[in-house]
């Protein structure tokens, strides 16, 4: 089976392998702007490979469904202690 994470050059951990998310665990989302936001896996969406995530920003909550191929980049889960 293939590694799950990657590490980017800021040694933040990378999601590469989605079907290895976990629901109701929160990651943080990386808009391909850069922007990032706290949010929580669903599961997958109706379109093959795709993802539904609860994300939470100053400008409201909704969910988002975000492709491999939108830009988007999910980074390893928030770790509750």
């Amino acid at each position: 089976m293939a590694a799950a994470t990657g590490v980017t050059d800021d040694a933040e951990e990378v999601v590469t392998d989605w079907s290895e998310l976990l629901p109701k665990r929160a990651y943080v989302l990386r808009s391909p702007s850069g922007e990032d936001l706290l949010s929580t896996y669903g599961g997958p969406g109706e379109q093959i490979g795709s993802a539904v995530f609860f994300a939470h920003s100053p400008e409201g909550d909704g969910e988002l469904t975000i492709a491999p191929d939108d830009g988007w980049t999910v980074l390893s889960s928030v770790q509750e202690d």
